[in-house]
């Protein structure tokens, strides 16, 4: 049987050295740069194909053998250490989500309070600037009025 195996290999080693290059005519040491050239082209497959990565730690810490009554109790206590744990985390959450919104409802009251008071300006400068206008208007009318009342006076007086 191992020498059947035996007879195998050697066969398929004949085929792949027939698939192979052979270097002829070509001394030994043509032959070992040439080896050593085809060998470092020969592509890598890319970090995330491979199944070990020296960068990466894969492998988990050994079990510890289990107590059978202290594991109950530490597994128990981890458990209630582990609810404790993402209670706290929720309440922090929760306590920042509440923070940022107040800081959000901090910077709303600022820019009301910002255009309440530009709108203010603009009705006080939009006030002086029509009491200005009322008076210029009625200076125009006041010339206006006494030339027109005299006109018509002076039409009257004809009339009669």
């Amino acid at each position: 049987m191992t020498e059947e195996l035996h007879e195998e290999v050697l066969d398929s080693l004949a085929e792949l050295d027939k698939l192979c290059t052979v270097f002829d005519g070509a001394s030994q040491e043509d032959v070992a740069y040439a080896k050593v050239f085809w060998s470092s082209l020969s592509l890598q497959p890319p970090i995330e194909s491979r199944l070990v990565s020296a960068d990466i730690r894969q492998r988990l810490r050994a079990a510890k053998t289990p107590h059978s009554t202290n594991a109950s109790a530490k597994q128990a206590s981890w458990s209630k250490r582990d609810d404790e744990i993402q209670q706290d985390v929720y309440l922090k959450q929760k306590q920042e989500e509440r923070q940022k919104y107040m800081e959000m409802a901090k910077k709303r009251e600022q820019i009301i309070a910002l255009l309440k008071k530009q709108r203010d300006e603009r009705i006080k400068k939009e006030m002086i600037s029509y009491q200005n206008k009322t008076r210029k208007c009625n200076q125009v009318d006041k010339r206006l009025a006494p030339s027109s009342v005299d006109e018509d006076q002076k039409e009257v007086q004809k009339l009669q």
